[in-house]
């Protein structure tokens, strides 16, 4: 096995590397500037996997990487270099990124020079980039990098010294004969499974450009392509070229094949989807574009000047990166199949900042829904949020839930998970839920909140198999009663989608929920839910989805659906008697009563389980034992 020495193994890419790594019984050395970032990692991996990995504190900045002696002598026991250490900011000035990356890339070449005079390097892999102009016969080349010089003049100083550092590593290591191993990714998206995108500079400022309506035109052809590829995919190569007993070259353009990615226009188009905006449809040339971006138009589209420079029309040398492919086995994949999942995950972070989450969960997809995942012994839960909300806001409901397995649902265009685009919005919604049911692998307590408990009311009926028990968190009974502006608001859903996407503050939020009985008191509202509720809505996706929700239960709905015959499964209800929306009449209780439905009391307001998570925990615990 290999002891491999990473730098920026807290980072997006190095991150994966590092958990795959450590799956693979690696020993890893990581440089790390944050113990929190790293402690936070280590809680990802299972206690065999965080016992191959050890961090070393340091910085890549000073010499001799800012180490202690005794780190130092650690460092010295590593067989593989992985230099993933350069932060992606494509506004990064030229200062920063001189003292960054190039100077960063001259400290490590140092210590990776003495590895080589001990001969225990076996390789030095460096991450770089497929706009890279080098390729294996550039260590020839005699340029001082250090020297003043115009190159890359408008690439910026993330682009420009990244690209110097490339050639530096493979001057270093055509003068010293060091094994170094250059990976060239193309922009890199969340992994397969789950789409979850931490790095926001690549193609999250597409998206950002777009969401705020700065992106008018169509750019170019068929012929244009923005090269994309699944962290994971990354990750997992370079594990192989780690555990390869031999190199045959020397750069890997790590990227999807041109066929199985949509032309940049087609990805334009996709992406205005999945945001649920009109596409915009006045063709646009991408050279005139860049053009633009570099004449002060960058401002215009809120992109930075050479964040188009991405967009290219050539194709890459791909054999040895999808030989290496073949040899760990990575299926082809069409990315435009994962790519909703990404855009949504990115839309959800450029609103608010990425929440921290308890360290038992993980990030999961169930039926193309994000969800969050604890393990734990015995019959799992599953949450299910409502509106305004999203499923981060049921965590502190969900850790008061004991050792139980738990599952937390994004409702589809809520969070971070993609709309599920049915012509028929509300069946949409109970289909995705159903379906979700449909691949839990064992029966489940089943909690739906208020829009989440209609839902999961009607997609229970459609899956009694995989109910153990069901528990309807103060459901929308019947048709609600809202405000005089909310309700004629809805009667146009332009008009109702620009009240919350631009209209709706803080303070107007904070005074209509109290004025619906949403919550009792400020007090009861969690530190920043409101705020982060706003900026939600600041998404159209989320705007958009909130609107078509809205409007179905003003024009449309009336009541739940209650059979008098008993259900497959027990159901059960807890409702806040301090609701102003919605009322618990005797007629709907009766109703309840004969189908053998439950009901428990409280004194609270209608999102009681996110104003209340102990006592809401308290009562499902409760009703989950039965009662003596």
């Amino acid at each position: 096995m290999a002891v491999v020495f990473i730098t920026g193994a807290t980072g997006f890419i190095g991150k994966e590397v590092t958990k795959q790594l450590a799956r693979a019984g690696h020993t890893v050395l990581a440089l790390v500037r944050s113990l929190e970032k790293w402690d936070e990692l280590l809680m990802q991996m299972t206690p065999t996997e965080s016992s191959h990995c050890l961090a070393l504190r340091g910085d890549l900045r000073k010499a001799g990487l800012g180490l202690s002696a005794s780190d130092y002598e650690q460092v010295l026991r590593a067989t593989v270099i992985i230099h993933a250490g350069v932060p992606m900011d494509i506004s990064m000035d030229e200062t920063v990124g001189r003292e960054v990356i190039l100077q960063g890339a001259s400290h490590l070449a140092a210590v990776a020079n003495e590895l080589h005079k001990q001969q225990r390097l076996q390789k030095l892999i460096h991450i770089v980039g497929y706009m890279s102009p080098f390729d294996d016969d550039s260590g020839k080349l005699v340029t001082d990098v250090f020297a003043p010089n115009e190159f890359f003049r408008e690439a910026g100083g993330y682009e420009k010294y990244k690209f110097l550092a490339d050639l530096y590593f493979r001057q270093e290591a055509y003068q010293k004969g060091m094994p170094l191993v250059v990976v060239n990714p193309s922009t890199i998206i969340g992994p397969r499974s789950t789409g979850n995108t931490e790095q926001t500079d690549g193609l999250g400022l597409v998206v950002s450009s777009m969401r705020r309506g700065k992106f008018p035109v169509l750019p170019g052809g068929r012929e244009w392509w923005l090269p994309l590829l699944a962290v994971d995919d990354l990750a997992e190569v370079i594990v192989g070229i780690v555990e390869a007993n031999h190199i045959e070259h020397q750069t890997y353009y790590a990227l999807n094949e041109r066929m199985a990615t949509p032309s940049f226009s087609e990805l334009i188009s996709l992406m205005a989807k999945e945001l649920r905006m009109k596409p915009p449809a006045i063709p646009f040339p991408v050279s005139i574009l860049k053009k633009m971006l570099h004449n002060g138009g960058s401002r215009l589209l809120g992109v930075p000047a050479n964040s188009m420079d991405f967009i290219v029309k050539k194709d890459f040398p791909l054999a040895p990166f999808q030989q290496m492919k073949a040899r760990k086995g990575i299926d082809a994949y069409d990315v435009a199949t994962h790519l909703p999942s990404v855009i949504a995950d990115l839309d959800y972070r450029l609103s608010v900042k990425d929440q921290k989450v308890p360290p038992r969960y993980h990030r999961e997809q169930i039926a193309g829904m994000a969800a969050y995942k604890k393990e734990g012994s015995g019959t799992p839960w599953l949450l299910v949020h409502g509106l305004f909300s999203e499923m981060s806001d049921l965590l502190p409901l969900a850790e008061q839930l004991g050792e139980h397995p738990v599952w937390l649902l994004d409702l589809p265009g809520f969070g971070r998970s993609p709309y599920h685009h049915h012509e028929k919005p509300i069946e949409g919604f109970i289909e995705a839920v159903a379906e979700a049911l449909r691949q839990l692998p064992s029966p489940i307590h089943f909690a739906g909140h208020s829009f989440g408990g209609f839902l999961a009311w009607e997609a229970a009926k459609r899956v009694p198999e995989k109910i153990e028990k069901i528990y309807l968190l103060q459901p929308p009974l019947h048709a609600p009663k809202y405000s005089p502006l909310l309700a004629g608001l809805g009667k146009s859903p332009a008009l109702l989608q620009r009240f919350l996407q631009k209209q709706l503050t803080p303070a107007k939020m904070e005074k209509a929920l109290l004025e619906q009985g949403v919550f009792q008191s400020s007090e009861e509202m969690p530190m920043g839910y409101v705020e982060k509720a706003g900026k939600l809505l600041q998404s159209p996706r989320i705007s958009k989805t909130h609107t078509d929700v809205l409007r179905y239960f003003m024009n449309e709905f009336r009541q739940m659906a209650v059979t008098t015959q008993p259900f497959p499964f027990p159901a059960q209800i807890v409702w806040g008697t301090q609701d102003k929306t919605y009322e618990l009449t005797k007629e709907t209780e009766d109703a309840f009563m004969k189908a053998n439905v439950e009901i428990e009391r409280l004194s609270a307001a209608h999102y009681f389980p996110i104003s209340h998570p102990q006592l809401t925990a308290n009562v499902l615990l409760q009703m989950r034992r039965g009662k003596e």
